[in-house]
């Protein structure tokens, strides 16, 4: 008996080493294993953005919004332009990307509203770029009125940032718009099946400039971006009272106002239900955005590390990638390049001893292994 008990665990010992040899072996395949598994535990977290057909840039521009589209039929969408003393870093992304472009121009320029930390940057945009269709808000300066006699409109505005925004459009002599005057935008390609949507402004009355931005939807492949410019409370309740849920479910939401408490309310982040949330915020701003509760009713939605920022992350690259697929719908793709994205990373190393230690309590005590096979029957 002693014998036969011997021999047992011999063959034991041997099953065990044979089996620790193969998942050893399994290390020339690390990279293949822990990108299979990776993409099934975080199916939607990824760096590889470049094969993208739709990527949606977060500049980081310090405190204020700046927010580059490249659309699957090659064109380009800037909706804002950051801060004026941030336009040296919006120019050079904006080189960076057009650097492997044939062209510079701008198809769609979007100014959402007139505040200087959206439209400081708009000169050199104006100087440096062909832009094709310009986007401005329903406000004049004082010129325009004297000069061209507009009297309708929302208001004016004489900030010098916005004076000189304007005088760039007209030596440009592009297409422009009024931010009440359009729904959607066309498209180069109409087999290419994306869409951009603007829901708001809604009224022509707001008494805060910031309600004036629009809230844009842009969506390619199942999947859809919210962008909302510095849109308060106000308008969310208007879009949510418009719309369907289902018209405004979104997979990347970016958060009005710099994720002041001014936006963002507990009832538009539940009709948005987003996966992502982006916040355009300046390091150390003196505005302390973004706020601690705006923080904790994202943080309930879409998870702690589902919070991009670009005090944090830098800039933010969002693509989908159609030929991927995942639950149905297109892959999203993330990279940024400051702080990397935090989540739970699974190891090769840690798939090997989680196997090795399950056949070492099968092999080597049996009554814990047949309870174990017992329980996952």
């Amino acid at each position: 008996m002693a014998k036969t008990n011997t021999k047992n665990y011999k063959v034991r010992i041997i099953v065990f080493l044979i089996i620790s040899c193969l998942l050893c072996s399994t290390f020339l395949f690390y990279q293949k294993i822990e990108t299979f598994i990776n993409s099934y535990f975080n199916p939607v977290v990824t760096t590889d953005v470049e094969n993208c057909e739709l990527k949606v840039h977060f500049i980081d521009v310090g405190q204020g919004d700046s927010i580059l589209i490249e659309l699957p039929d090659d064109k380009i969408m800037l909706v804002d332009a950051g801060p004026g003393d941030s336009e040296d870093k919006l120019l050079n992304y904006l080189n960076s990307i057009y650097s492997q472009r044939s062209d510079k121009v701008i198809d769609y320029f979007v100014i959402t509203h007139q505040d200087e930390d959206h439209t400081g940057g708009a000169d050199v945009v104006f100087d440096n770029y062909e832009i094709m269709n310009f986007y401005r808000p329903n406000v004049f300066t004082d010129k325009e009125i004297e000069e061209l006699g507009y009297s309708s409109g929302v208001g004016n505005c004489n900030f010098l940032c916005y004076r000189t925004m304007i005088e760039k459009m007209y030596l440009e002599d592009c297409d422009w718009f009024l931010n009440d005057e359009y729904t959607s935008m066309p498209k180069l390609d109409d087999n290419i099946n994306y869409n951009i949507q603007f829901l708001s402004p809604i009224d022509d009355t707001y008494t805060d400039s910031n309600n004036y931005s629009p809230i844009i939807i842009v969506s390619y492949a199942n999947r859809k971006f919210m962008l909302t410019g510095d849109a308060e409370t106000k308008v969310e309740e208007q879009v949510i009272e418009k719309y369907k849920i289902t018209e405004l479910s979104c997979d990347v939401l970016k958060l009005g106002h710099h994720g002041s408490n001014t936006s963002t309310s507990l009832e538009f982040l539940n009709a948005v239900s987003p996966l992502y949330a982006v916040i355009s915020v300046g390091e150390g701003n003196s505005y302390g955005h973004p706020n601690e509760d705006v923080l904790a009713r994202v943080e309930a939605v879409v998870g702690k590390n589902n919070i991009l920022r670009t005090d944090i992350n830098g800039n933010i690259v969002i693509g989908v990638d159609k030929d991927s697929k995942i639950n149905g719908k297109a892959k999203l793709k993330i990279a940024t390049n400051k702080a990397p994205i935090v989540y739970t990373y699974i190891h090769w190393w840690t798939v090997v001893v989680v196997i090795e230690g399950f056949c070492f309590i099968i092999i080597f005590i049996p009554k814990y292994g047949k309870k174990i096979l017992k329980n996952k029957k």
